[in-house]
């Protein structure tokens, strides 16, 4: 997340869909920077990756006008994001550092079961919880109504975002977008999938494939 009181623009950052990159092309116009969810306090409640109506909620009580920000995220494949996601899944149970009681238990847990295969990981995806979240319940307030005034695509970002935020007075080209946090070690997603985990990923990422028109 970025917000720039300055330039007026809100950015919220989708998991998993170039957020870091977007992050870190932003933050020279940025006024206040999100922190890692762990990071957070009463004073700083800006973590990474939260909501839209969260972060409403926190204009609200600050008096900050909401309306008069330019607010933006990216959407990506949800195919190939669930492939993504799977993959951070993997990274972050062999990388977690133990350095509080619920990183501990966490890390005990992750010791002590086996895993998960992709199958196992798509069909026990919750699109409610924070990081597999579905454009809905990330955009979203309480009587469904979308809280952000741009959508970009990720499978687009070199184009789209210089193009938004010209509109806002920022310049900025291709050559000033870096590659940051891809996932390592995945295939294609395609290879991923059969006609069941495919069926799995449309129903639990509907919005997406019919607003944007993804497809496998």
């Amino acid at each position: 997340m970025r917000i720039s009181h300055s330039h007026k623009f809100i950015f919220l950052a989708t998991p998993r869909t170039g957020s870091t990159t977007a992050r870190k092309v932003l933050d020279k116009y940025t006024d206040i920077a999100s922190v890692h969810i762990s990071m957070v306090s009463s004073d700083f409640p800006f973590y990474h990756h939260i909501s839209a109506l969260e972060l409403k909620t926190i204009f609200e009580d600050r008096d900050w006008d909401w309306d008069s920000y330019e607010k933006f995220c990216f959407v990506r494949n949800p195919y190939d994001r669930v492939v993504s996601l799977y993959h951070h899944h993997l990274k972050m149970r062999k990388n977690l550092k133990v350095n509080s009681v619920r990183s501990f238990v966490r890390k005990l847990r992750y010791m002590t079961t086996r895993t998960p295969s992709f199958r196992d990981y798509v069909m026990n995806i919750n699109p409610k919880n924070r990081l597999p979240t579905s454009l809905e319940s990330f955009l979203c307030d309480g009587n469904g109504d979308f809280l952000v005034n741009e959508v970009l695509m990720f499978e687009e970002l070199e184009d789209e975002l210089p193009k938004f935020l010209s509109k806002l007075d920022i310049s900025i080209t291709a050559d000033d977008i870096p590659y940051l946090n891809a996932s390592t070690g995945r295939q294609q997603y395609s290879k991923y999938y059969d006609e069941e985990l495919k069926n799995k990923v449309r129903d639990l990422y509907e919005y997406e494939f019919d607003r944007f028109g993804y497809s496998f």
